[in-house]
């Protein structure tokens, strides 16, 4: 009975061992560091924006309208008139 007892001990002892060790470790920082990297989130916002524009791009396409750029472009043609290219 004592030997059943010391068994399922040691098993939970070690699925609470196994269960903390498998976190992935956290950086560790010196004092006055921040985790932020703006390179990185620079890096992050010039593909979210390409892909925002090129997503836009080709529902206007499905729709039969003309891409964004292109749409920019009309509308500043048409501020300027008609003398200007």
């Amino acid at each position: 009975m004592v030997f059943g007892i010391a068994i399922g001990v040691l098993v939970l002892v070690l699925v609470v061992m196994i269960a903390f060790m498998s976190k992935p470790p956290q950086p560790r920082l010196k004092f006055g560091e921040s985790p932020y990297d703006a390179g990185a989130d620079q890096e992050i916002e010039d593909h979210d924006i390409d892909q925002m524009i090129e997503a836009r791009n080709e529902r206007r396409r499905r729709l039969g309208r003309p891409e964004i750029g292109d749409d920019l472009e009309g509308e500043l043609r048409r501020s300027l008139g008609p003398d200007t290219r």
